[in-house]
C-alpha cells in the first residue's frame, strides 16, 4: 500500500529498476585473439640446412603466436637473380611481414625497397644490405668476431706458422664478406709467421668447393690450414681433403654446425666449428615481427645472436646443442 503514496516518477524508477534486475546480464566481452598474421620467409638458398633450421625456429614461434610462416626461396642457387622472383611473388601476396636473407648487399637493395614501398614491413635475417635502414630490424651473428675466432682456432692448431687459405661462397654476401674480413684482420694483426694466401670463391656449391681445394693443394702442397665460411663449402672442402689423402695433415676450421660438420668434428676430420644458431634467428625474427605489427615501433635496428666454438672436446656437451642444426 505504501507504493500508492509514492510520487509517480519514483514509481516509474522503481519499476525500471525491478525490470533491469530481472534481465540477465550479458557476458563480459573477451579480449580479441591475436590476428593470425601471415609472414613470408625467403631464404638465401632454401635447400641449405642452415636456412632450413632458421625456418624451423620461425615455424615454432609462429605456432606459439597463432601466425603462419610461408617458407620460400630458390632451392638451387644463392643469388639475386634466383631470389628476386620469390621476393616479387611474396610482395604480390601482400603478407603482413617479410623475413628475408638478402643474397647480395647491393643487388637486393632496390627489390627489397619495393616491398617496403608497398607497405610491407621487412626484417633482414642472417644477411643484410648496404643500407639496412629500410628494414624494421635485422638479426644476425657477429660475423667479424666469428671470422677472428676462426683465425685463432686455426692458428692454434697449426702451431702459429705455415700457410692458410680461405674458401668462401660469393663476393658481396654480407655474412661471408664479414667472416673473411674478420679472419684476415686477425691473422694479419696477431700471427706474423702465418702466410695467408688469400680467398677463393666457390659459390654455394659443394662440388666447386671440392675442386677449389684440390687446386689449392696442387699449387700449395705445404698448405697447413683452411677456413671455410659456411657448411656447404665446408662439406666440399672436407670431401676433397679426404680424397686427396690430406685429412690428417690439413687442418680445417669451418663456419657453421650442420649435422655433417658436427660429424666431421667428432671423427677428427674438422678441427673446429664456429657454430651459429639459425633456429634462434628464426624464432626471434617472428617474435619481433609480431611485436612490431602489434604496435611496438621502437625495435632496435639490429639484434646480435650467440654463437659457440665447437671442438672434439666439447661438441657433445649438451649446452652446445643449440649451436647445432
Amino acid at each position: 500500500m505504501y507504493l500508492d503514496i509514492l510520487p509517480t516518477v519514483i514509481k516509474k524508477a522503481l519499476g525500471l529498476g525491478l525490470l533491469m534486475a530481472m534481465i540477465p546480464l550479458a557476458p563480459a566481452e573477451t579480449p580479441a585473439k591475436n590476428k593470425p598474421y601471415k609472414i613470408v620467409y625467403i631464404a638465401g638458398i632454401a635447400s641449405d640446412p642452415y636456412y632450413i633450421a632458421l625456418n624451423r625456429g620461425a615455424q615454432a614461434e609462429a605456432q606459439k603466436q597463432g601466425a603462419t610462416v610461408q617458407f620460400s626461396g630458390s632451392p638451387s642457387a644463392f643469388s639475386p637473380s634466383t631470389q628476386i622472383p620469390f621476393l616479387n611473388a611474396a610482395i604480390a601476396q601482400k603478407p603482413d611481414l617479410i623475413m628475408i636473407a638478402p643474397t647480395d648487399i647491393v643487388a637486393m637493395q632496390q627489390p627489397i625497397q619495393t616491398a617496403v614501398s608497398a607497405g610491407i614491413p621487412v626484417i633482414l635475417v642472417d644477411t643484410t644490405l648496404k643500407d639496412p635502414s629500410i628494414a624494421i630490424t635485422s638479426i644476425s651473428f657477429d660475423n667479424l668476431t666469428g671470422g677472428a675466432q676462426a683465425a685463432d682456432a686455426l692458428a692454434k692448431v697449426i702451431g702459429g706458422k705455415g700457410k692458410v687459405a680461405v674458401v668462401s661462397t660469393t663476393l658481396g654476401t654480407s655474412t661471408g664478406d664479414d667472416r673473411v674480413r674478420g679472419f684476415n684482420q686477425q691473422m694479419a694483426s696477431k700471427y706474423p709467421d702465418i702466410k695467408n694466401i688469400g680467398t677463393s670463391y666457390a659459390g654455394d656449391d659443394t662440388t666447386k668447393a671440392a675442386s677449389v681445394l684440390k687446386g689449392l693443394l696442387t699449387s700449395h702442397p705445404d698448405l697447413a690450414g683452411v677456413f671455410t665460411i659456411n657448411g656447404i663449402v665446408g662439406d666440399g672442402v672436407t670431401i676433397a681433403a679426404k680424397e686427396a689423402g690430406a685429412e690428417n695433415k690439413l687442418k680445417l676450421v669451418e663456419y657453421g654446425s650442420s649435422a655433417s660438420q658436427v660429424q666431421g668434428v667428432q671423427n677428427g676430420t674438422v678441427t673446429a666449428l664456429i657454430g651459429p644458431s639459425p633456429y634462434t634467428i628464426g624464432e626471434l625474427g617472428v617474435r619481433l615481427g609480431i611485436q612490431y605489427l602489434q604496435g611496438k615501433k621502437d625495435l632496435q635496428k639490429h639484434y646480435d645472436t650467440d654463437q659457440g666454438i665447437l671442438t672434439k672436446e666439447n661438441v657433445d656437451d649438451p649446452k652446445n646443442k643449440p649451436f647445432e642444426y
